[in-house]
């Protein structure tokens, strides 16, 4: 159905422009706080319109003295209010036209669909490409720039991918063995902690936070890595998680309970491994 025949849904929201709500109908079509949804142009309740209209159609389908009575009243408004037929002046609908008119009419038509605007310049801008290939590379390398951080901005599976990516390049660089995250583990640890700052619970564009710092020999795995926000991730810094989370205003402790139980749900190797030698 057209977008123009659509109704909001009781309680959604709707546009000012076209409707307004008003005083319950005959049908009592509740939209919201106890008042009907109505247009504001005919100040009529918009369901209440749409059965009439269906009744009408209904009735003019099985009715044929009330089809008859219909199209005289349509008749005698239009010959009020509406603007002259140009049938009654002698003039049609679609002029026949000269000779000219019409071989050019036949050329058209036989000619077939004739190209847009759009592939006009399409075609032209390939014909330029063609003669000018270096003009092409540096179209590509900028497409390919904008591309990757317009995807960047809104793909929350890209922006993990290349943060964990970031992080682990950080930890081999410092002699360290980081794992591969894939941002399917990385997306499920901030489902964990309801997508929000595992520190002060800010909503956001969440960072990957190393509870033990990269600094001090903490390794690159799920069982070191919270989702903070950037101004926690910046403030804690290589600081104790502990010592530096106690001195923050918004220290909640239910909050480091709840990442200390997150966090040993999902050991490291090297702590697992540990237990086997011994």
């Amino acid at each position: 159905m057209p977008k123009a025949y659509e109704l909001p849904a009781p309680g959604q929201p709707f546009d000012p422009e076209l409707f307004r709500l008003g005083q319950p109908c005959k049908r009592n079509h509740i939209h919201a706080d106890g008042l009907t949804l109505r247009w504001r142009k005919h100040k009529t309740c918009c369901l209440c319109a749409r059965i009439d209209a269906l009744e009408r159609q209904q009735r003019l389908r099985q009715d044929p003295e009330y089809k008859r009575k219909r199209a005289e009243y349509v008749a005698e408004k239009r010959k009020l209010e509406g603007r002259e037929s140009r049938s009654k002046h002698g003039k049609p609908y679609n002029p026949v036209g000269d000779i000219e008119t019409r071989l050019m009419r036949r050329a058209i038509r036989l000619a077939g669909r004739l190209p847009s605007v759009a592939r006009l310049v399409y075609d032209q801008q390939q014909q330029h490409w063609i003669n000018c290939p270096e003009d092409r590379k540096a179209f590509v390398r900028i497409r390919a720039r904008e591309h990757q951080r317009w995807k960047f901005m809104t793909s929350v599976e890209h922006r993990l991918y290349h943060r964990a990516k970031s992080k682990a390049r950080k930890v081999a660089q410092r002699g360290g063995t980081p794992l591969h995250l894939s941002p399917t583990q990385l997306w499920r640890r901030w489902c964990d902690f309801n997508h929000a700052c595992a520190y002060c619970g800010t909503c956001g564009d969440l960072e990957i936070e190393h509870v033990v710092p990269i600094s001090k020999d903490g390794e690159h795995h799920l069982g070191n890595i919270v989702p903070a926000c950037h101004r926690c991730n910046s403030s804690k810094a290589s600081k104790d998680a502990h010592t530096w989370y106690r001195s923050q205003p918004f220290y909640e402790p239910w909050r480091w309970h709840n990442i200390q139980s997150i966090l040993n749900k999902s050991k490291p190797m090297t702590d697992q491994m540990s237990l086997f030698a011994s």
